[in-house]
């Protein structure tokens, strides 16, 4: 807080705002003329003006709306100016002759934090969780990625209280431009010390950044505060450790138990759709019988969310692939003809509000491996089928655009990715058999 003289040596009071309110919208500064060019008359009005806007500053909290902060301050101000005794001072004669506007208050000259200033609202962080899982589940997002998406970001808002040590320990008095990269630095330490993988810590501080880029972009804060925050040096773990597959013994010992030998039929083909053809849980247990096709005499699986109910990871989990020929020897063809007048080709349904069609055969298959002998958090689970399958294929040493288009990911190269086309399915085939389990 300080009184300037301005080049056409016309007096001033600026107060600069505190970071805090900085980083949630405010200006940098208020710059208030004095209507004067005699500093000992400004001393006097700077005494009434600076000690007014200090009181008005220190009654921010976070209820305040910066629109109704600016207008307050300009209402105030000019109130306080309009008691100037403009005809009695000379200096202030001189001041009108530079034609300074009674409403001269600098903090709308700052035009690009006026334009934020005036249309940017309070609202809490509970309130714009809500609107944020509303506008995510109007983009035709898995239901399960949306209910991630609130669970992670629900974490964070409920740690706030504790992590940022604020007074308040209701959230919903906590507003979305509160935040700062401080609270995000915060939380990315808190979570580092809950025990959970690089990779779950990585998918938390990605959904809490998805959720304030969103706030962003709808102007319910200035500044994403997770912008800058990773969560540090990935573990020197090998890309193959990472998540687990079936080796040789754990899958003898589920094929040939007699717990899988009793199982049901779909839950077996599910299985050995995952094991032999790389397909995902949801894709496997969703499939129809229309969804099995007989191409360039190659029987396929076309995977893709055009029935009801489908749904698919992404763009790239749309895809044709070739039905293994062991597959084909097992009866696989016959069983798709005997479910032709049935509208799934498994009697697997979606379960939950997060329709996941996958959860009924993920809990049959941690069954019947708790029947075998397979301890909880020492086994595989479902999808690793698919990432055994894949590491197969990479001990087969298969082109990676091949594996790419087999398993439904992105191609990793861009030459292929932006300009290659498709490999047809009798092409595919030939990599596809070579897929052998010594089992």
């Amino acid at each position: 807080m300080y009184l300037y003289r301005a080049p056409n040596n016309v007096y001033f009071t600026r107060i600069c705002l505190a970071k805090s309110l900085r980083d949630k919208g405010f200006p940098f500064d208020i710059k208030v003329s004095l209507l004067t060019c005699d500093r000992a008359e400004a001393v006097i009005r700077n005494i009434d003006v600076a000690g007014t806007l200090k009181r008005i500053i220190n009654s921010i909290d976070h209820k305040t709306r910066i629109n109704d902060f600016i207008r307050y301050v300009d209402e105030v101000i000019n109130e306080i100016r309009a008691e100037f005794d403009n005809n009695n001072s000379a200096s202030t004669a001189q001041a009108k002759g530079h034609k300074i506007p009674i409403r001269e208050t600098k903090l709308y000259e700052h035009r690009e934090t006026t334009a934020i200033a005036q249309v940017m609202p309070v609202v809490t962080l509970d309130d714009a969780l809500s609107e944020f899982v509303a506008s995510k589940q109007k983009s035709g997002i898995r239901p399960l990625s949306i209910k991630q998406l609130a669970q992670r970001t629900r974490h964070f808002i409920e740690l706030l209280p504790i992590i940022a040590n604020r007074s308040s320990k209701n959230t919903q008095a906590i507003c979305t431009n509160d935040i700062t990269s401080a609270d995000a630095m915060k939380y990315r330490d808190e979570l580092l010390t809950q025990g959970r993988s690089y990779k779950s810590n990585k998918e938390y501080l990605a959904a809490v950044f998805q959720f304030f880029k969103w706030c962003q972009l709808m102007n319910y804060c200035n500044q994403n505060p997770f912008e800058n925050v990773t969560v540090g040096q990935k573990p020197k773990v090998k890309a193959n450790q990472e998540r687990d597959r079936w080796d040789t013994s754990e899958l003898k010992r589920l094929l040939h138990s007699a717990e899988f030998n009793a199982s049901t039929p779909d839950f077996k083909w599910v299985t050995r759709l995952m094991l032999y053809g790389g397909l995902r849980p949801s894709e496997a247990c969703q499939l129809r019988p229309s969804n099995i096709k007989l191409m360039d005499g190659i029987y396929c699986i076309n995977i893709d969310d055009s029935g009801d109910n489908q749904r698919l990871k992404n763009l790239n989990a749309k895809r044709t692939t070739p039905i293994h020929p062991k597959l084909i020897a097992q009866g696989f063809i016959e069983f798709v003809t005997q479910r032709q007048c049935q509208p799934q080709l498994f009697d697997y349904k979606p379960v939950g509000g997060n329709e996941d069609w996958s959860k009924t055969y993920c809990k049959q298959l941690a069954k019947l491996q708790s029947q075998i002998g397979m301890k909880s958090n020492q086994r595989p689970t479902s999808y690793g089928f698919r990432h055994t399958f894949i590491d197969e294929m990479k001990k087969l040493d298969v082109s990676e655009h091949i594996v790419a288009q087999l398993v439904g990911h992105s191609n990793p190269n861009i030459t292929y990715g932006r300009y290659g086309k498709d490999v047809q399915a009798k092409a595919l085939l030939k990599y596809l058999e070579k897929i052998e389990y010594d089992i």
